[in-house]
């Protein structure tokens, strides 16, 4: 079991696939930019696992939710498209997407939504999303970490209206 109880969603087909995958992103991040990171801070997807739980303890406030909601509709779709054949997590981004937006989703989830989908949206993060695509990996480690601990809040009609968002059905 996961934080409040609730059991992890379904990762890329597979938890232990979306494993895998972040543990070679890992790897070749530890190894290809860890002369980016001095004072051997080189693991930035650990830090951005940190963040991440770090926000999932939070209490959120409704009013701000709402205004970071806001920013996230703003920029959300446009950087989709920019960079949608980089994300090997984009069903999962557009799901958590569609959860922010339904107003039946509890707060503590959106709010930590709101969070990993604006985390998406910055350029300059732990890693920053100009490097290519080793650039979303701490985007993909933020989304994850949070959707293990809420993922029972994403239901299958946010994952269709992702399928539906991605042309697929």
């Amino acid at each position: 079991m996961t934080a409040r109880g609730k059991s992890p969603v379904r990762l890329f087909s597979s938890l232990k696939k979306a494993e895998k995958t972040l543990e070679r992103t890992r790897s070749r991040a530890e190894r290809d930019y860890r002369p980016l990171y001095k004072d051997g801070r080189a693991n930035a997807l650990e830090r951005a696992e940190a963040v991440a739980i770090e926000k999932l303890a939070e209490e959120w406030d409704e009013a701000q939710v709402e205004k970071d909601q806001v920013k996230v509709e703003a920029g959300f779709w446009d950087k989709v498209k920019k960079v949608a054949r980089e994300l090997p997590y984009l069903d999962d981004l557009l799901a958590a997407y569609f959860a922010m937006r339904d107003p039946k989703t509890p707060m503590y989830v959106r709010g930590t939504l709101v969070f990993a989908l604006t985390y998406f949206l910055w350029v300059f993060d732990i890693i920053p999303d100009f490097l290519g695509v080793i650039g979303y990996a701490d985007d993909g480690t933020v989304l994850t970490t949070i959707l293990v601990h809420i993922g029972s809040a994403i239901t299958e009609d946010h994952r269709r209206a992702a399928r539906e968002a991605l042309g697929a059905r």
